[in-house]
């Protein structure tokens, strides 16, 4: 069975909200014959136990996808094997015996390998992802879990256990270390690791750096590079290692699993292991001081109680002046600074909390911070037309409380690109594996966050971008051998902020467009006369025309004509814009800018005869006030730039006679600029956009309204529509 890709599990789990998570309950019960029973338990629970174990198979998805890549990577075994574990053991809580059980056969399998220390495989992972997908049909939907499927995959699982067996009869279990957040002093110890490697280290293939990894890995890490011994210049041989290192680690683990570190360097390098007293440096969770630690190694109290006295730091006048050992010293000051280091993380990672709130409380939430922020604007016009001063001082401070509560309540609605992009690493492989290429996913700017109402309109539209670029732009491993390009073809998804936009972009290394191809395939479709001369980007327009594809051949991937036109359309419902960078032979790049927020703006408030008008703030470049002109130009003249000119009046129509003097707004979205000539500025506004349904769309450059504080009307402008429709 072909696996679902992560987000169209998302998808299929929000249609429906909480309904549909109680209707895959009841089909769960059908199921195991328990229809009607709850187990005692409301509904709120159980939806709570799927929304973890969505999250659970999501985090399962990537560290397996990471096994791929790295078959050694004992961190990410670890990691599926307890995601497996808790969906087992939280499903059998809930009473979904068929989850539990499942998960119990693929635990094994994966414990199987992980208890013997061996490497993964492809079939593991491969198998372990199907698994996956089985289980997360078995909490969607039940019915589409065939029973046949489940026996072939314990069956595979089986196997690979068996050959798992024979490769290594009796290898200890590796422990997982613990997390530094249960630390308590006398369950963790600390020890101080020196490795000085052989001066043969590098042409040995031994990476020092890498070891160091290893050790972060086992827990809290302070280390010290000594760079003495590196010569000068003249004298210094590269392939030579001149460096040593001294680490601090707080752990659960023992000397043993320590030492396994470097159990290629023994006899070699110089390695000490050295476990420390914690008391001498930690006294519960509190860290001694420096005159403590010092005293119990061994320094009389007498010359630390002199040192403490004077207004010099301590460390300077015991080596200065009283001739204690530089060393000794040294190593208390790093030894202090370690167990600081350790109780601090110790104590963020236990207070590093999180509360699980639903969207729609969310919404309600900014709902109401938005009727908070008209209503706000209405009494500061109220207290502005009374003069009265107390009043206005009282209205000022309600408008900083409302713009804190909103700042606040519109942080909690951002998300981080990164939980988006995740769901592509599954969805690349599975399009590699399907279409025998090579394909490398890189992501960029993750962290960037964008309002998750963004997020959920997103999914299907980077499906389609991602699922093209590597159907359609990217080449044939051995066309690009040919070609003189890397074997493995690669896609960027890449996040950035711009002002009040986030720029998503999907880029591959492929083919390019081939613009001729485009346009023969539109004259044939009769969607340009066979006489049209376009410039290339007008070319590139073209692709996002309803039912075009210059495919040859309809694939399960793609082919259909179906996809970039729903994608723009998508895309123009949020209020960004779509476009298109591509160079033959070299590759093609999709740029999605899309506005941060859909629920509150910062804008500027402009007029044009009776009717009033709201521009993004963001977007305003500058503005400037002119003589009216009764046969204005086309373009306005500023410094270097030519930019392109549009009355209001002529835009939306308007009857009033003009006054003598317009103002000019200079808007610019990402590269393009607009000159709007208004009748009078208004000033800066801050306002909840409120969407015009169906009629936005027959209206070129409006996205929205706004309620003013007089309870009128304001259109927002949509400024990227409006650029493209006059761009020169």
């Amino acid at each position: 069975m072909q696996g679902r890709g992560r987000g169209e599990g998302a998808q299929a789990r929000g249609e429906g909200g909480g309904r549909g998570a109680i209707a895959a309950l009841d089909a769960v019960l059908r199921l195991h014959g328990r229809a009607g029973r709850r187990y005692g338990m409301n509904d709120k629970l159980i939806e709570t136990f799927l929304d973890e174990a969505h999250e659970l198979l999501d985090g399962l998805e990537d560290h397996l996808l990471e096994l791929e890549k790295n078959p050694t990577d004992v961190e990410s075994m670890n990691a599926a094997f307890r995601a497996l574990h808790s969906i087992k053991g939280s499903a059998s809580m809930f009473g979904f015996d068929a989850v539990g059980a499942f998960a119990h056969e693929v635990e094994a399998a994966l414990d199987h390998f992980r208890s013997l220390s061996l490497p993964s495989t492809p079939e593991l992972a491969d198998a372990v992802l199907r698994s996956r997908d089985h289980i997360r049909a078995l909490l969607d939907a039940p019915e589409t879990a065939s029973p046949e499927e489940r026996e072939d995959l314990v069956a595979t699982l089986t196997a690979l256990s068996g050959k798992a067996s024979k490769k290594d009869e009796g290898a200890k279990a590796v422990a997982a270390p613990r997390s530094i957040g249960q630390f308590t002093p006398g369950e963790f110890r600390t020890y101080r690791i020196k490795y000085k490697p052989s001066a043969d280290t590098y042409r040995r293939g031994v990476k020092p750096e890498s070891l160091i990894r290893e050790l972060r890995k086992l827990g809290e890490t302070s280390i010290r590079c000594d760079v003495h011994a590196v010569p000068p210049l003249s004298e210094l041989d590269p392939e030579s290692c001149y460096l040593s290192w001294t680490a601090l680690l707080t752990t659960s683990m023992d000397a043993g699993t320590v030492r396994d570190v470097f159990i290629f360097e023994e006899g070699t390098s110089a390695v000490s292991i050295v476990e420390l007293d914690q008391n001498d440096v930690i006294d519960g969770k509190e860290v001694r001081r420096l005159g403590e630690i010092l005293a119990a190694r061994s320094m009389s109290g007498e010359s630390i109680r002199d040192a403490l006295s004077r207004q010099h730091p301590i460390g300077e006048i015991l080596v200065k002046e009283l001739g204690a050992s530089p060393a000794v010293v040294e190593d208390a000051i790093f030894e202090q600074q370690h167990a600081k280091n350790v109780v601090q993380a110790a104590r963020e990672e236990s207070e590093r909390k999180t509360i699980r709130i639903r969207s729609d409380k969310l919404d309600a939430l900014l709902n109401l911070v938005g009727e908070l922020v008209t209503v706000q604007a209405q009494l500061s016009q109220t207290v502005k037309d009374s003069g009265d001063r107390h009043l206005h001082g009282i209205s000022d401070y309600v408008k900083r409380l409302a713009g804190e509560l909103r700042a606040t309540s519109m942080e909690l609605r951002l998300v981080p690109v990164e939980s988006l992009f995740a769901k592509f690493k599954r969805l690349t492989r599975d399009l590699a594996k399907n279409l025998g290429k090579e394909i490398e996913l890189r992501m960029e700017g993750g962290d960037t966050e964008i309002d998750k109402s963004v997020i959920d309109v997103l999914n299907d539209p980077l499906v389609h971008l991602v699922r093209n670029a590597a159907d359609h732009g990217l080449e044939e491993t051995a066309e690009r051998e040919r070609t003189g390009k890397p074997r493995i073809g690669t896609i960027t998804l890449k996040a950035q902020h711009t002002g009040a936009f986030v720029r998503i972009s999907v880029q591959e290394d492929g083919r390019g467009l081939d613009r001729e191809k485009i346009l023969g395939r539109a004259i044939e479709r009769g969607i340009v006369a066979p006489d049209a001369r376009l410039l290339e980007e007008e070319v590139d327009e073209l692709i996002f025309k309803p039912g075009f594809s210059t495919a040859d051949i309809v694939s399960n991937v793609s082919g259909r004509g179906v996809g970039l036109d729903v994608v723009k359309t998508a895309i123009d419902q949020l209020g960004g814009t779509l476009t298109v960078k591509s160079q033959l032979g070299k590759g093609t790049e999709f740029r999605l800018d899309i506005p941060l927020t859909l629920a509150i703006i910062d804008g500027f408030l402009v007029r044009s005869g009776s009717r009033n008008f709201v521009i993004p703030l963001s977007c305003v470049d500058s503005c400037f006030e002119r003589e009216r002109r009764n046969d204005p130009e086309r373009l306005i003249v500023r410094g270097k730039d030519f930019i392109p000119y549009v009355s209001s009046r002529d835009l939306f129509g308007e009857d009033e006679e003009p006054p003598e003097r317009e103002e000019i707004v200079i808007v610019s979205i990402f590269d393009s600029k607009l000159a709007i000539g208004f009748d009078q500025v208004l000033g800066g506004y801050q306002t909840v956009i409120k969407p015009i349904g169906e009629i936005a769309r027959y209206v070129t450059g409006v996205s929205g309204a706004a309620i003013l504080a007089d309870g009128g009307i304001a259109l927002i402008l949509d400024v990227a529509a409006l650029a493209r429709a006059h761009k020169g």
